[in-house]
């Protein structure tokens, strides 16, 4: 049986002053100790770089790649699992908002032909 897969949006900033903070923390505890959660497969960072002018008012994007049927429980988990990851007070949090996609479609590559 094969499980579905996710995309887990979630869409951040620092707190003003503390953005140096906010990104090691994120690089060295937060996006390693969320992919230890069962369900998760793995996690990326981004940076806003580019944008039109409706473009969301958070600089920071991770981006973490889910597998099974119910992304709710998955998610249950990540909260489940807040008291055991490694704090800080840099994330604005206020700002976060995580978004959830369930895969639908096939994967199309630039380089492939159709």
């Amino acid at each position: 049986m094969t499980k579905t897969r996710h995309l887990l949006l979630a869409l951040t900033n620092p707190v003003a002053g503390k953005e140096d903070e906010f990104n090691d923390w994120y690089e060295a505890h937060h996006v390693p100790e969320c992919i230890q959660v069962p369900g998760f497969k793995s996690g990326q960072r981004f940076k806003l770089t580019a944008s039109r002018e409706d473009s969301p008012r958070q600089a920071y994007l991770a981006l973490y790649e889910l597998e099974g049927e119910d992304p709710q429980a998955i998610l249950d988990a990540l909260t489940t699992s807040s008291d055991s990851r490694t704090k800080s007070d840099s994330i604005d949090r206020d700002s976060l908002s995580l978004w959830v996609f369930t895969e639908m479609g096939d994967l199309h590559r630039a380089d492939e032909p159709s």
